[in-house]
């Protein structure tokens, strides 16, 4: 029996014990995965308890838990966030996920001028992901002007990349505005949205947020966070299975299984 689980605080969002248990019934595996809320205080304490165990990190703990774990993987380390973990060596599945879904939507990265909102460790795993596809700039745009800074300093170490424009070929919201169940939350993008652009949402639940339904009553592309939330799923597995199991898996299948259970 295979032990897995996810941390976060809260954590009742997640959906990610039921996409384990999907991918495993594809493998014809059994395995028991739950969600296991971590008060940011007890972080410490719960990576201590827990050093040979698998498991999926969440909000707010990608950033903090870095400091806590034994090894980190490279790109882990360059993104400064870790959201897989494996018997205490961190890893980061999120910016694989996200690269791969684009690949899967028929998004094309390279050349592109992108628009992040957002900037903790989601919006440095999708900044990293836009880097290795070879965009053209990337726009921050946050709340807290000093993560801003930090994130716009750390996208500065990759190359030329920062920019400033006000309309982006790609938009990427990696904030949890709009997340279940608080759906009607503002997003941090406040331009225009046209039928040129392409909108995507880091979050999966609900499948469309209310801001991906806007940029579609605007015309554009969207892409929701379903795709990347699956890729990253397989990708960790991955990890815990030291295989590749995405030949044995329909992705198609578990994707119309997670969305019937989204809002």
């Amino acid at each position: 029996m295979i032990n897995l689980a996810v941390i976060g605080y809260p954590i009742e969002h997640s959906l990610s014990p039921f996409l384990h248990h999907q991918i495993y019934k594809a493998l014809k595996k059994k395995v028991v995965s739950r969600k296991i809320e971590v008060n940011p205080k007890d972080l410490s304490r719960f990576v201590n308890d827990n050093k040979e165990c698998l498991y999926n990190v969440t909000i707010p703990h990608k950033e903090n838990i870095i400091e806590l774990l034994d090894t980190i993987d490279g790109a882990a380390k360059e993104i400064g966030a870790v959201n897989c973990v494996s018997k205490l060596k961190g890893h980061n599945t999120d910016w694989i996920g996200f690269k791969r879904s684009m690949h899967a939507n028929d998004v094309e990265i390279e050349n592109k001028n992108c628009i992040i909102l957002g900037a903790g460790g989601a919006a440095r795993a999708v900044a990293y992901a836009l880097i290795k596809s070879n965009c053209n700039s990337i726009t921050v745009i946050n709340r807290s002007e000093n993560r801003k800074q930090n994130m716009i300093n750390w996208i500065s170490k990759f190359g030329n990349y920062n920019s400033t424009i006000n309309q982006g070929d790609i938009i990427i919201n990696c904030t949890p505005l709009g997340m279940w169940p608080s759906i009607k939350d503002k997003p941090l993008y406040v331009g225009e949205i046209s039928s040129k652009q392409v909108v995507i949402d880091t979050i999966y639940n609900p499948y469309e947020t209310s801001f991906l339904q806007f940029a579609k009553h605007s015309g554009a592309k969207i892409v929701t966070g379903l795709d990347m939330f699956i890729q990253q799923g397989l990708a960790s597995i991955n990890i815990w299975e030291k295989n590749n199991i995405v030949q044995e898996v329909s992705v198609k299948k578990i994707k119309k299984i997670l969305k019937a259970k989204l809002c």
